[in-house]
């Protein structure tokens, strides 16, 4: 057994190496390990990650090669041979640690230390053996466990349940900080402080005598997000730190009237539009807890929500920059599909049936024979979902023949279309442009009014 208050050995390279065999061997490197610093030509490894975290690997190297000069005596071929081995090594160091990911590394400083060494060096069998990826939120497990052994478990089986199955992807730690946020210690789940101690064991004990109250919350959360978000994909979520708030407002008001649900649907697609929890999400997430984390008689405070994304100069209601930003067609078309077929596309239990974002009218064509732009060829008004099979059917078929084949076929093509002059007559949808351009715009503005029927709650759009 290592000792455990022996002091830590850092991984040092020669990065001069690489061109010939070391000591006779097959080595063209040799990692070195030493508790104290090794000066050059060592690089320490760690630099990667920590001081030299920001800078490309031409500027690692430029640094090392001119310290690396007032040391060696070498003549001018022997500097750039040299040069050129020191640019390689760090390039090929970069890449490897840091770009490519070939190798897992999870930062256990500042965590690891505040732990039984014995409990560290289990954690780093269970992930040498090849067992399940573990995560800073895994020791914080290791911790929790020793003063309530059922709540991995517990975790666990939340997570499987929110996930509807595999079709989302709520992480182990969601649950976890959920439960922080609603017992008022903060969002960060990696703050060892608050697991450890006598602060531990409080909050440890608060966690069992209100994980009854906690379940139901979970169940009415995922009621909430099949049947009124009705997400069945990870497809259309921009930021998990989203759905926190949702859990804090059930905690402490379960069974929301139906006003209510609709604000907070409402709250969720401006959080995911307009990407409220894009930087400094746990910060997000502790102020919305002083708005949602408690009894909200009024049902729903969706006005106080938007009041500090507001004064803190993000979106808070729907423009016409949202319906041109191709990152947010995939979530805007799948609210108009909830609109107006009353179910999400993405409801398929068919892997190779996802949903397409399919034109209305071909781009192909568009592009050849009318000369559009792509601003034009995929504008919103042009595009719709439709089931991969369905779309690979399709190819090219102009939409006056296949819609109105559909439409003898008894589909119901206006959920498609949305204008409906052209549903009750896809035969008037013929390939020229003035037609294209109306069916376009007449399309985008009833995409447009129903999102801001239900992102925004306009009742004028309707």
């Amino acid at each position: 057994m290592l000792d455990p208050h022996e002091k830590v050995r850092e991984a040092y390279l020669d990065v001069t190496q690489g061109r010939k065999e070391i000591d006779g061997t097959d080595l063209l490197y040799r990692l070195e390990f030493s508790c104290e610093p090794m000066g050059l030509p060592y690089y320490r490894l760690r630099d990667l990650t920590e001081r030299d975290s920001q800078k490309d690997a031409a500027s690692i190297a430029y640094d090392l090669n001119d310290r690396l000069a007032n040391e060696q005596n070498e003549d001018a071929a022997e500097r750039r041979t040299r040069e050129r081995q020191v640019h390689t090594n760090i390039s090929q160091l970069r890449t490897l640690l840091r770009e490519e990911q070939h190798f897992w590394v999870e930062e256990l400083d500042g965590v690891a230390n505040r732990y039984e060494y014995r409990k560290v060096l289990d954690i780093f069998v269970r992930v040498n053996s090849g067992g399940t990826k573990l995560t800073a939120s895994d020791l914080m497990f290791a911790a929790l466990k020793e003063g309530w052994e059922d709540i991995e478990e517990n975790t666990e089986q939340t997570v499987e349940m929110i996930n509807l199955g595999e079709r989302l992807q709520f992480e182990s730690s969601f649950p976890l900080k959920c439960l922080l946020v609603t017992h008022g210690e903060g969002a960060e789940v990696n703050e060892v402080a608050k697991f450890t101690g006598a602060r531990g064991e409080a909050l440890l004990q608060r966690f069992k005598e209100n994980w009854e109250r906690a379940e139901d919350t979970f169940q009415e959360f995922r009621d909430f997000i099949e049947n009124d978000l009705r997400l069945f994909s990870d497809k259309i979520i921009r930021s998990y730190n989203a759905f926190v708030p949702l859990f804090d407002y059930l905690y402490h008001n379960p069974k929301p009237t139906e006003g209510s649900r609709v604000k907070m649907r409402a709250y969720y697609y401006k959080a995911q539009l307009f990407n409220w929890f894009g930087a400094s999400g746990d910060t997000t997430i502790n102020a919305m807890h002083q708005i949602v984390g408690k009894p909200c008689p009024s049902g729903f405070p969706l006005h106080e929500v938007v009041d500090y994304f507001s004064r803190r100069s993000y979106p808070v209601l729907l423009g016409d920059q949202h319906l041109t930003d191709n990152r947010l067609r995939s979530i805007l078309l799948s609210i108009v599909y909830l609109d107006r077929w009353g179910a999400s596309p993405f409801n398929v239990r068919f892997k190779g049936n996802e949903p397409h974002v399919d034109h209305i009218y071909p781009q192909s064509m568009l592009r050849t024979r009318l000369g559009q732009v792509s601003a034009q060829i995929n504008d919103i008004g042009n595009l719709r979902y439709v089931g991969a099979t369905d779309n690979i059917r399709k190819r090219a078929e102009l939409p006056a023949n296949y819609f109105a084949r559909l439409k003898r076929d008894h589909v119901d093509v206006a959920k498609h279309l949305l204008v409906e002059e052209f549903a009750v007559r896809p035969e008037l949808m013929v390939f020229d442009e003035p037609t294209f351009a109306n069916f376009r715009e007449r399309r985008r503005e009833e995409i447009r009014r129903t999102l801001k029927r239900v992102v925004d709650l306009d009742t004028s759009a309707g």
